[in-house]
């Protein structure tokens, strides 16, 4: 077939599809055309590849150029050798950025040979399909493949722990990841490639030398994003404890606890505070410590001693700290006592009542004058101090049988701080329940699961002998073993199997709410559409289930619970105030 023949043939035939070559143009080493094929099949456009390619840099063997004819404008690809050369065209991009660079940069191949053979980072090409297109020569030596060995293949086949196929599949890059390859971190870029808004494949970077600055950089963020995460956690209990002294609950007594916090925390007296174990004494101790001035706590000492927690023979040399050499085993430099380390602040002394008798007369003293004298010494030195101090003793019991002195009761119940049990003030247990499902997860780095409103039901209905300490253990314990998701009764039967009890999955239901008679005294029964009973029936113990039930559905706001009950808010209080009797 001649060579005018074979050109009218293919410039009659559809132009190519995108991605492949638009047009070839065949000469011979002298620059006369042989044979054209495709958009080269016109004359004007043959004219510009020629012209375009004897403007390129003679000589390079292989030359990337930009052609323009007309409106249109292709990248030209010369190959060539002492007798023939081809000319290949293929479309421009959209917003000629190829064509652009190619024409103003004259050594334009260069740079595109240096990203392709830049022995400081690798780069590997996926097709939509996760399929390996081209991998450099410096990564190919680097997983031990021959050249043109991992062409077609799946990437995960080719380079250990690749996600370069999740990346086209979700169309998002992934850059400055570290990656373990053969034993070593490198870093990675892994970039999508779009083609008329559709990714089309992916292109992977690995930096091989030189990347130790930028590990120290990522260790670096790293740890700087663990600091951020301590002192949000630092500050949200700070926000806590300024907000609410921390101290949890709505209920009436708590609202008197607080205010009498509020009252005694300024004035300098004495503090006792008594309560159930795991009533939470040491935080009433530290909201009254943190509300008593209005410079910043931190400022200010609080120092903590558990008498409870230490033998006789030790307590002396805690309290008041010892000399040098003042026994056997003491610093060399001697210590101060608690009593000194609290100067300027506040001593908090737990279990109070469990202090000997022997020290109680020294404690007086102390209390008396303020003039501390370490063991050991001769010499007494005077120290300011605020005295909070807590027990779960029934003192003047202790008093009747002559295990604690009546004048040492004197000097620390300046003020006496009862804290309610938490079978007083149930009502409490929705917040508590989100406080502490919030907090566990905060401390954990986890998302909060969603609090089933039965569950708040069902815990108000627990005995709690361990008070709240027993109730925050208790949810803990429940979120560990939750499904993530939603936090259950169902959840708490771990635990309860474990201390042999049962989940009380048959509670029952709250009673349907009606409406009350208006003008008319209400009795618990018939707030809530029940006949009213005598004194011996069991409508009082409905009705404070059924508002127990209304104040966890709405997650503690009992203006709420009210509402929905169709009861006043004084009404629900009293329901309260007499629980299940």
């Amino acid at each position: 077939m001649s060579t005018e023949t074979t050109q009218a043939t293919v410039a009659k035939r559809d132009p190519l599809p995108d991605g492949a070559f638009l047009g070839a143009l065949v000469c011979q080493g002298d620059g006369d055309p042989v044979a054209a094929f495709g958009v080269c099949a016109d004359p004007a456009v043959a004219h510009a590849a020629r012209v375009a390619r004897a403007n390129a840099d003679p000589g390079s063997g292989r030359r990337l150029f930009p052609v323009e004819a007309g409106q249109a404008r292709y990248i030209g690809l010369s190959l060539e050798d002492a007798d023939w050369h081809l000319i290949l065209l293929h479309r421009a991009d959209p917003q000629a950025t190829l064509f652009d660079f190619l024409g103003t940069v004259p050594f334009a191949d260069a740079i595109l040979d240096h990203f392709l053979n830049d022995p400081y980072q690798a780069i590997t090409v996926v097709d939509h399909a996760g399929l390996v297109r081209y991998i450099s020569p410096v990564h190919e030596k680097f997983l031990s493949l021959a050249p043109g060995a991992g062409i077609g293949r799946a990437a995960a086949e080719v380079i250990p722990n690749s996600r370069l196929p999740q990346v086209v599949s979700s169309g998002k890059a992934e850059i400055g990841q570290l990656q373990q390859l053969n034993h070593t971190t490198r870093v990675v870029n892994r970039i999508p490639i779009r083609q008329h808004g559709e990714v089309v494949g992916a292109i992977g970077q690995v930096m091989f030398k030189g990347p130790d600055e930028l590990l120290r950089l990522h260790k670096e963020l790293v740890t700087l994003r663990s600091e951020v995460a301590r002192y949000q956690r630092e500050v949200e209990g700070l926000r806590e404890r300024q907000s609410n002294m921390g101290l949890i609950g709505e209920s009436a007594p708590m609202q008197r606890l607080r205010r009498e916090i509020q009252t005694v925390a300024r004035l300098d007296v004495p503090v006792l505070i008594l309560g159930e174990s795991g009533t939470g004494k040491e935080l009433v101790a530290r909201a009254i410590h943190g509300t008593g001035h209005d410079d910043p706590a931190a400022e200010r000492p609080l120092v903590s001693l558990n008498l409870a927690a230490l033998p006789a023979t030790l307590i002396e040399s805690e309290l008041f700290g010892h000399a040098p050499g003042a026994f056997t085993g003491s610093k060399r430099q001697g210590q101060a006592g608690k009593l000194e380390q609290a100067a300027g602040g506040t001593v908090f002394l737990d279990e109070v009542a469990d202090i000997p008798m022997e020290m109680q007369v020294k404690l007086l003293r102390v209390l008396e004058d303020h003039m501390v004298e370490r063991l050991g010494s001769g010499r007494a030195r005077k120290v300011d101090f605020r005295l909070v101090s807590a027990t779960n003793r029934d003192i003047p019991e202790l008093i009747d049988a002559g295990r604690f002195r009546l004048d040492l009761y004197y000097r620390l119940s300046g003020v006496v701080l009862r804290i309610p049990a938490l079978r007083q003030r149930r009502e409490d247990i929705p917040a508590l329940l989100q406080h502490f499902v919030e907090a566990f997860c905060t401390r954990n780095g986890m998302p909060a699961p969603r609090i089933e409103h039965d569950v708040a039901r069902y815990l108000a209905g627990q005995p709690w002998p361990g008070n709240v300490r027993q109730l925050r253990q208790r949810v803990e314990e429940a979120l560990v073993f939750c499904d993530g998701r939603a936090l259950k009764v169902a959840d708490f039967a771990r635990g309860d199997a474990a201390r042999g009890t049962v989940v009380a999955q048959d509670m029952p239901e709250a009673p349907a709410f009606g409406t009350p008679l208006s003008g008319a005294p209400v009795s618990d029964g018939a707030a809530f559409g029940m006949p009213p009973t005598d004194a011996g029936g069991g409508m009082s113990g409905l009705a404070y289930a059924a508002v127990l039930d209304a104040i966890a559905r709405h997650g503690g706001n009992k203006k709420r619970a009210a509402a929905q009950l169709q009861i006043s808010r004084s009404h629900l209080y009293k329901i309260l105030e007499r629980g299940g009797r």
